[in-house]
């Protein structure tokens, strides 16, 4: 009896931490929009907004504080990857470093998890950016 409940508790718990961690594409590839909200290592600019939009058919974009940008992405369980980011050129002094940063970064991304409405893209363990759901 002992053994069985067990056994019912740990496949219960590898049922769970499957559903959790098994397939970010699912979570966030639905049409989805998020603002960044904190990144690590820098300083948000003040007056300016970074968001990342992920459409149904792997196509990301959304603004770099200043321009717009868009891209591809490939997703494979909690593994992502950013490809063929582009950028508008508008020039903006105050957000110049800031957008550069921001681009390299996404194109860095190598994972990602989901907690809540918090996304966090990361390059290895290292959280690289990490963005709000708006939508």
């Amino acid at each position: 009896m002992k053994r069985n409940l067990c056994f019912a508790c740990s496949l219960f718990l590898l049922m769970v931490l499957a559903s959790c961690s098994k397939d970010l594409n699912s979570k966030i590839k639905t049409d989805s929009k998020w603002v960044l909200s904190a990144w690590p290592g820098h300083t948000l600019p003040a007056n300016g907004q970074a968001t990342l939009n992920i459409s149904e058919s792997s196509r990301i974009g959304g603004k770099s504080f200043c321009n717009s940008y868009g891209g591809s992405a490939v997703f494979n369980g909690n593994a992502l990857q950013f490809s063929q980011v582009f950028g508008t050129k508008m020039y903006c002094e105050e957000f110049a470093a800031a957008e550069t940063q921001y681009l390299n970064d996404l194109q860095a991304v190598n994972a990602g998890s989901l907690s809540g409405n918090k996304l966090s893209l990361m390059k290895d363990e290292k959280v690289l950016l990490i963005f709000t759901r708006v939508r």
